[in-house]
C-alpha cells in the first residue's frame, strides 16, 4: 500500500510543472551538488559505476546495488535518471569531447554510478573504479523493449526534452509488429554491445561482467558475485531480505503493462518469427562469441 501510495504520489507530481522543479530538488539533491562541483564524501572506499543495457535488469539491479552500497557509506548517484527528467544529457550519448564539461561529476571514491545504458566516455582514471557491466541477451532485450516502449514505460514529463520523443516512439512501436520493431533496433542494440567490447572490455581487464541471465538462474550467486567484485560487506539480514524480495518479484503471469512482465531468458522464440530469429542470430553472432561465458544462448 504504501509503495502504491508514494507511486500515486510521483505521478501526481510530474503532471503539475509548479511541483516538478520541488520534486527534482529532492530527489535529486546529490547529482545536483554534483554537477555544481559542491558534493563531497570522504569515504575512501573505491567508486562503483555500473553499466548495462536497458531492459537487462538495469533498475532492478540499481535499486538492489544502491541498497548495499549505502549500507557501506558511498554516495548513490543516479545521473541518467536525473536527465530522464529534464533537459541535462545522457551521458552515454556524448562524445569524450563533451564528455569534458561533465567529467568532474566523476570522483574515483566514495560514490555509485548506475545505472548506464551505454557506454559513458571520457571518465578520468577508469582503471581506479569498481566497474560492472551487465548484459542479456540481445535477442530478449528487444523483446522486452518492445513491450515496453509500446506499452509500459512511463513516458518523461514535460520538463524533460525527450518528452515528445517517447511519445513519438510509443506510438510507432503500436503501429508496426514486433518483428518489424525488432529489426528496427537490432543495430542500436548492436552498437551498444560491441563499443562495450572496444572501449571497456577490451581496455580495462578489472571488469566484472555479468548477465541477467545470470541473475535469474540463480540469484544469490549473482548477487555474491557482485558483492565480492565491488568489496562490499553488507549483514545477513540485508542479505537474505534482498533474496526474499526477489523471490516475491517473480511474477507469476505475463503482464505486457507491467515493468516486469515476464522475466524468463529465451522469450524471444515465443515471441518472433522463425525467420526474424535467424536474421537476429546472424547479426549478433560475434557478440554471442564476446560473451558467451555469462550468456545461456538458446536457440542461436
Amino acid at each position: 500500500m504504501i509503495l502504491k501510495i508514494k507511486n500515486f504520489t510521483k505521478q501526481f507530481v510530474l503532471k503539475r510543472p509548479f511541483l516538478i522543479n520541488l520534486f527534482l530538488r529532492r530527489r535529486f539533491s546529490n547529482e545536483l551538488k554534483l554537477i555544481a562541483g559542491k558534493h563531497i564524501n570522504n569515504n575512501p572506499h573505491p567508486s562503483i559505476i555500473h553499466f548495462s543495457l536497458n531492459k537487462a535488469a538495469t533498475q532492478y539491479t540499481k535499486k538492489i546495488l544502491r541498497e548495499c552500497v549505502i549500507e557501506n557509506g558511498l554516495i548513490p548517484v543516479h545521473i541518467n535518471e536525473y536527465a530522464f527528467y529534464t533537459k541535462f544529457p545522457y551521458l552515454t550519448g556524448l562524445s569524450t569531447d563533451e564528455m569534458v564539461n561533465f567529467s568532474h561529476i566523476f570522483k574515483p571514491n566514495g560514490y555509485f554510478y548506475s545505472a548506464f545504458g551505454g557506454f559513458v566516455p571520457g571518465i578520468p582514471e577508469m582503471d581506479k573504479y569498481k566497474v560492472i557491466l551487465m548484459v542479456r541477451d540481445p535477442r530478449d532485450i528487444l523483446v522486452s523493449w518492445y513491450y515496453s516502449i509500446a506499452f509500459s514505460h512511463s513516458i518523461p514529463p514535460i520538463t524533460s526534452n525527450r518528452h515528445e520523443e517517447y511519445i513519438r516512439k510509443r506510438k510507432k512501436a503500436q503501429e508496426i509488429t514486433i518483428d518489424e520493431h525488432v529489426i528496427f533496433e537490432s543495430d542500436r542494440v548492436f552498437n551498444i554491445l560491441n563499443r562495450y567490447q572496444i572501449e571497456l572490455l577490451d581496455l580495462y581487464p578489472h571488469v566484472y561482467l555479468t548477465s541477467y541471465e545470470k541473475m535469474t538462474s540463480n540469484f544469490e550467486a549473482w548477487l555474491k558475485g557482485i558483492l565480492n567484485a565491488c568489496e562490499l560487506d553488507i549483514n545477513s539480514q540485508t542479505f537474505l531480505k534482498l533474496v526474499e524480495d526477489n523471490k516475491r518479484l517473480q511474477p507469476k503471469e505475463e503482464n505486457i503493462y507491467k515493468h516486469i512482465r515476464k522475466g524468463k531468458p529465451g522469450d524471444y522464440l515465443d515471441k518472433l518469427q522463425p525467420e526474424t530469429i535467424e536474421c537476429l542470430n546472424n547479426k549478433f553472432s560475434p557478440i554471442f562469441e564476446t560473451y558467451h561465458d555469462v550468456l545461456n544462448i538458446t536457440g542461436s
